[in-house]
């Protein structure tokens, strides 16, 4: 039986065939692609603000990255510290040579996040804890702020670890590895806010959650881990909303003095070379409200 011709056949499908031949026209006769919009600007006023508001603050970055742990030094590293591995000295952060004056900006945000040079050595993962879920614009605001301040040349070596360390007290590490677009959380949300505060800027829980053993977990916020600074020691406090072992029977306002002042309700202070309060003390009165409203929060244990 013959074929009907095409204009026989119904109209939905010479339609078509006419839609398919304009598009091949229209892509032969090259057709420029579609302008797309510009990506969003960058303020980088504001991002070095919120940079320096969290370096200075609460992210205390000075306090490891500094000489002496004080908020007037040069983050050009030196001061030492002791992890699980031993003894190892802040790196120095600074625009030097001999800081990250030659790393790029990629480079910087991969070595907040995943404590990791861009020669693969590592960093402390203990010191860095919680940075790993920091949101990608206070990373970026964090990488603005290092990147305007002045070079300090200081040379700080870098610890080496044996493989026979990596792979016995090293054995039970994991390293989190964060994919994809981290969002910042809104402080409207005063709690939720405070509790990213506590653990990926403050990362209270370096110092004051109670470590876990073989057969233990560890325990949120509930003190006992020895924390070493300058050669010396001491047990981090409970920090839970125990009215016995912790900070539960503390008023509201008793807790905010204590975060800027290190000064406790018994007026017993705080020793400021093992806890960052001259740090505390510079942060936005937000930040502090927040953290204040989120460790309300936390159960007690005792």
């Amino acid at each position: 039986m013959r074929k009907p011709s095409i204009a026989s056949r119904p109209l939905v499908y010479r339609s078509c065939l006419a839609a398919i031949v304009g598009v091949l026209f229209l892509v032969a006769c090259g057709v420029p692609d579609p302008v797309l919009p510009p990506p969003p600007s960058v303020d980088l006023q504001a991002a070095a603000q919120r940079g320096h508001d969290l370096v200075t603050g609460l992210g205390a970055c000075g306090f490891c990255h500094s000489m002496d742990g004080n908020t007037t030094s040069a983050l050009s590293g030196g001061r030492l510290m002791r992890d699980k591995y031993g003894e190892v000295r802040g790196p120095n952060i600074t625009l030097a040579k001999s800081g990250i004056g030659e790393w790029s900006e990629t480079a910087l945000k991969t070595a907040l996040r995943s404590s990791v040079r861009p020669d693969g050595s590592n960093f402390s993962a203990e010191r860095h804890r919680g940075f790993e879920w920091l949101a990608d614009a206070d990373i970026s605001a964090i990488t603005v702020y290092l990147r305007s301040l002045s070079a300090a040349e200081n040379e700080v070596q870098a610890r080496s670890l044996s493989f026979i360390d990596r792979n016995t007290t090293g054995f039970f590490d994991s390293k989190v590895e964060v994919r994809g677009v981290i969002p910042a959380l809104s402080p409207a949300f005063k709690a939720e806010y405070g509790q990213y505060l506590t653990d990926h800027v403050a990362r209270c829980g370096s110092c004051h959650s109670k470590p876990g053993g073989i057969f233990s977990s560890e325990e949120y916020l509930a003190g006992g881990r020895e924390i070493s600074f300058d050669g010396e020691d001491k047990l981090a406090p409970n920090i839970t909303s125990s009215n016995s072992a912790g900070i539960g029977s503390w008023s509201e306002q008793a807790l905010k003095d204590f975060l800027r002042s290190g000064r406790a309700p018994n007026g017993r202070e705080v020793d400021s070379r093992f806890c960052p309060v001259q740090f505390y003390a510079r942060a936005p009165q937000n930040h502090i409200d927040s953290i204040v409203a989120y460790l309300r929060t936390v159960p007690a244990i005792n």
